[in-house]
């Protein structure tokens, strides 16, 4: 039997070759003892494995029984998914979005599938998609935004109204079937659609959506919504005609006048002239020759902006309306979405503001060295200032900082954890804004000065006294002088080190380099776990009769539990402890053994 290495591949390389070509027999790779250990692979460092399903079992405990159990009810099509614990996360709007936890047999069999999925459908995607793929982002889309959409008059803002519950199973699985000619996958694949809800202890059927939660629903919705990007493109190349701009018939008449002049020695003209045709656009912006319109989706959120007039966009709009009710049944958000002018008001998408820039001022050199307003026309990408208030509410009161003294009881290390992770994610997310620098210095104002005196309330002193304490002196990035932070020491194998309060250069990153993964993930047997698993010995007693995988969700609290209690730890712990994992390999007995000691 192949490895799932090799099957994924060629199944990419077959749906690149051919976007037509219809896939059989892939039901068969749900035998293959190698896509369940890539999954697993993939799902254990995952948190969210230790949270039981509806049958009270996690990841904990796996074994290779597990698969070869698995394997053997998909061999006879006896393996039904259980329905999912149903649970609710609050959103921005204060509304609560249900999501729903699979048992883990269940995850196991939606991580398979959704390999064999990704490998067929990812090369056949619209460029025009970047919600749950590879190798994409809201960076990407955000990019591709500013990248292809400069000079944009209108942006059409849109949001599906509650999309993933509202996924039709049978136009999911007629889309389905046009790739995919195998009925025992397609039956599999309905039967987790169908699976269902388990809340007050009452079974709910799912009739219709992919519920969050599931590993599949990312997938599947992409694949439901290709079909939206498909018209996407279509309405892009419809509508979108010209060149270029014809020229401002104007600005042709200050031309004329500004060369006579240059002829006659009329400096003084000559100039009074160049200053107002940078007053004017060069290009006639009503053009009704020249329009281009250019989509991006990211999950249920699209945007598309329209170079054209506004009649256009409301075009646009009603047909994309029409096309989500008639062909997916599904619906706009009327609230949420919205016709925009980028010149009057920005837009905002992902978190993000756009708005088009206008500067006449600014003069840049093309490539035969013209001087042209090159800025004009640019979609920048800007902070909201609501997410720096929101953000900063913990942190200040009035115009002061204000500690967090709910971290008090923390050690100082955590207490710079918290705050750098905090600064630093702000930071990497909203780094492509043109602003990030002004934004994210007000920002750091308050959080650096939060930090002192949260420390300086832990210690019962004074903001001085932490920053003599804690000071560290550090080399400027720009210059020769030196500046002092403050700082914690930790020690590591590699010996002492010290952490300091985020001290990044706050500069927009024109282009962001995307990190390139490896389509298929890592290699099977590259990781350390499976390589451990694959010994089948006990990493307790050395024994080799059988081994299964113990799991805890945090390292963080077998040391809470037994080191800073001043407890003496178990064997298992202190093994955990010494080898830094939060997995570890044992018989049945010693697996037993452990679950015996109270945590």
């Amino acid at each position: 039997m192949q490895s799932a290495q090799t099957v994924l591949s060629m199944l990419k390389q077959k749906s690149k070759q051919d976007e037509t070509y219809t896939f059989e027999r892939l039901y068969r790779n749900l035998f293959n003892e190698t896509f369940f250990l890539r999954a697993y692979q993939k799902l254990y460092p995952k948190e969210g494995n230790m949270t039981p399903g509806i049958d009270n079992t996690t990841i904990d405990g796996f074994s290779k029984q597990t698969i070869l159990k698995l394997i053997e009810l998909l061999k006879e099509e006896h393996y039904w998914p259980k329905p999912s614990r149903r649970t609710y996360i609050p959103k921005k709007n204060g509304k609560l979005r249900p999501l729903g936890i699979p048992c883990f047999e269940d995850k196991l069999v939606q991580e398979v599938i959704r390999e064999i999925l990704e490998a067929i459908y990812e090369p056949i995607f619209c460029e025009c998609s970047h919600g749950f793929r590879p190798n994409r982002s809201c960076h990407t889309a955000l990019n591709q935004i500013k990248r292809k959409s400069r000079g944009a008059t209108w942006a059409i803002e849109g949001d599906i109204t509650r999309c993933f519950e509202n996924i039709d199973h049978d136009i999911l699985i007629n889309l389905l079937s046009k790739k995919i000619d195998d009925g025992r996958l397609l039956v599999l694949i309905q039967r987790f659609l169908e699976a269902g809800y388990f809340e007050f202890k009452v079974v709910h059927n799912s009739l219709s959506g992919t519920p969050q939660g599931n590993g599949l629903s990312p997938i599947l919705a992409n694949i439901y919504l290709h079909t939206f990007d498909l018209y996407l493109e279509e309405l892009s190349k419809q509508y979108s005609k010209g060149t270029e701009k014809h020229r401002n018939p104007l600005y042709k008449q200050l031309i004329s006048q500004r060369q006579k002049a240059i002829r006659q020695g009329d400096k003084a003209k000559a100039m009074q002239v160049l200053k107002q045709m940078q007053t004017i656009p060069s290009a006639n912006p009503m053009d009704e020759l020249f329009i281009r319109v250019h989509g991006c989706r990211y999950a249920d959120d699209f945007l598309v902006c329209v170079t054209g007039s506004r009649a256009l966009a409301c075009e646009i709009k009603e047909k994309l309306g029409d096309f989500l009710k008639q062909t997916l049944k599904l619906e706009l958000n009327q609230e949420k979405t919205s016709i925009t002018n980028l010149a009057k008001t920005r837009v905002r998408f992902l978190g993000y503001e756009l708005s088009k820039s206008q500067c006449n001022t600014k003069l840049t050199k093309d490539r035969h060295g013209h001087k042209r307003r090159s800025i004009n026309g640019n979609i920048q990408l800007l902070v909201p200032g609501q997410v720096i208030r929101d953000k900063l509410e913990p942190f200040r009161i009035g115009c002061k900082p204000y500690p967090c003294k709910a971290r008090s009881n923390l050690s100082i290390r955590e207490i710079f954890d918290m705050y750098n992770a905090e600064i630093r994610g702000l930071y990497e997310y909203y780094c492509l804004a043109t602003d990030v620098s002004k934004k994210l210095t007000r920002f750091k104002y308050f959080h650096y000065g939060s930090l002192l005196k949260t420390i300086a309330g832990k210690e019962r002193s004074s903001v001085m006294a932490v920053v003599c304490k804690y000071g560290v002196v550090v080399p400027r990035r720009q210059g020769t002088g030196v500046k002092r932070i403050i700082g914690v020491q930790y020690e590591t194998k590699a010996g002492s080190k010290t952490m300091t309060y985020f001290d990044e250069p706050l500069v927009w990153v024109k282009y962001p380099p995307v990190k390139l993964l490896d389509f298929f993930g890592p290699l099977l047997g590259g990781g350390h776990l499976l390589k451990r698993f694959r010994a089948c010995v006990c990493e307790l007693c050395g024994s080799s009769d059988g081994v299964v995988v113990h799991h805890v969700r945090k390292l963080k609290e077998v040391k809470q539990r037994y080191c800073r209690q001043g407890k003496m730890p178990p064997v298992w712990a202190a093994t955990m402890l010494k080898i830094r994992r939060k997995t570890l390999v044992v018989c049945h007995s010693c697996h037993a053994e452990i679950h015996s000691v109270k945590l």
